[in-house]
């Protein structure tokens, strides 16, 4: 253990001595382990922050809308009844609602606010925000027509004033009376793509609609028995809509597993990408640290012919050799780490945060452990050789060597 200890302190010496030429040496092990435990922390941060946007909707649902471009676009118009027709011909379909959103004038006392208002059915369905009071709408709102409503947090604090209690409090919506059944719990954080986050929003059982003079919804919302099943359920309901509207009417589907998978297709294309970078980064940063140690064998041919000439071993040579080649790597990794992980930090808050308003953080034994992995397997790679070929020099020869 003492002669570990010293040999390594004979290699700290050297590095201190040779402070810029130790620093370029390292430079590309610094870059390639920085990269890659960027990579690391960023796309762990990345996933969590996409579970955060969709955790509100069901990863069994599908949104089915009409095509823009189409041939006839009124024929294709879904309307409310739709709903009722396409969850009776589609039996693996375990809801399926109407959406609708639309601009509606509330007042309350004498404050007027302009909110969005969208459809809902009962239960959880298609959003799954939390609530913080009341209830979700049950078949009997629906069925009885009762003019009932779910608001938002900042719909409450706006039209209430913040944290006030709302339930069974009345609102009116476009000169229309509801009572405040339900108030969703406000986002913990909200980010640019989270559009509606920070817009005061409420909820209207999709069966008052038509009775308030609407016909036509913006999409159906169909949630599928199982998230296994659901491009076949999707691909069920766009057929079922088109027996209704005609085959010319055509429509897109967008499912909330599709798109996570996307999501994460996208992102391991750019992390292979940019994986490629790295790996060639710790190549080159390899290379350098071979070339440097071979240089420093050439030079140290003299010291190294007088060690054995006193009595070292070839293992001693070994040794101190591979122990300055893992410890040059090993400095590299540290320094790497630390920059990998503040550039991921600076990402992370500069980026993912205000795009998605998640708090995100990313698992620090992987990238520590990767760290150390490389950092330790480029050493032995890198460094055996040149620890080898000083091993194996004549001590006679060493010591006539100019």
């Amino acid at each position: 253990m003492n002669k570990i200890a010293e040999l390594c302190g004979q290699a700290f010496d050297l590095f201190w001595n040779n402070k810029l030429r130790s620093l370029l040496t390292m430079l590309g092990l610094i870059i390639g382990v920085g990269s890659v435990i960027a990579i690391m922390a960023v796309g762990d941060a990345t996933n969590k922050s996409v579970q955060h946007l969709l955790s509100p909707y069901s990863l069994a649902s599908s949104y089915i809308a009409p095509k823009p471009d189409q041939p006839d676009p009124e024929t294709a118009q879904i309307r409310f009844e739709d709903a009722r027709r396409v969850a009776r011909m589609v039996p693996a379909a375990a809801s399926v609602q109407p959406i609708l959103s639309l601009p509606m004038e509330t007042r309350v006392q004498h404050t007027d606010k302009t909110i969005l208002v969208f459809t809902a059915g009962e239960g959880v369905g298609f959003d799954s925000t939390p609530l913080s009071d009341g209830r979700r709408f049950t078949q009997q709102d629906l069925s009885a027509h009762r003019r009932v409503c779910i608001i938002s947090a900042n719909t409450r604090d706006e039209l209430f004033g913040a944290g006030a209690p709302a339930l069974g409090r009345t609102i009116r919506l476009d000169g229309s009376s509801f009572t405040v059944v339900g108030v969703q719990a406000p986002p913990q954080s909200a980010g640019l793509l989270q559009t509606n986050a920070g817009s005061p929003t409420a909820s209207i059982p999709y069966s008052l609609a038509p009775a308030l003079g609407y016909r036509y919804v913006n999409a159906l919302a169909v949630v599928a028995s199982g998230p296994d099943v659901v491009t076949q359920t999707g691909d069920a309901a766009i057929a079922a809509l088109k027996k209704i509207h005609g085959q010319r009417s055509q429509y897109q589907e967008r499912d909330i597993k599709t798109l996570d998978e996307g999501i994460a297709k996208t992102f391991a294309v750019l992390t292979g990408v940019i994986g490629i970078v790295a790996g060639i980064s710790l190549l080159v940063g390899g290379v350098g640290i071979m070339n440097i140690m071979l240089v420093s064998v050439t030079e140290r041919t003299r010291e190294i012919g007088l060690r054995k000439a006193i009595g070292a071993k070839r293992s001693d040579i070994l040794a101190q050799f591979l122990i300055e080649a893992l410890l040059l790597c090993c400095i590299g990794g540290i320094i790497g780490l630390a920059g990998g992980v503040g550039l991921a930090e600076l990402v992370i808050h500069l980026l993912i945060v205000k795009l998605t308003g998640a708090i995100v953080s990313f698992a620090w034994l992987p990238i520590v452990s990767v760290a150390v992995i490389f950092s330790v397997g480029v050493g032995i790679l890198f460094g055996t050789y040149p620890a080898v070929r000083a091993s194996y020099l004549d001590p006679i020869e060493a010591l006539r060597y100019e």
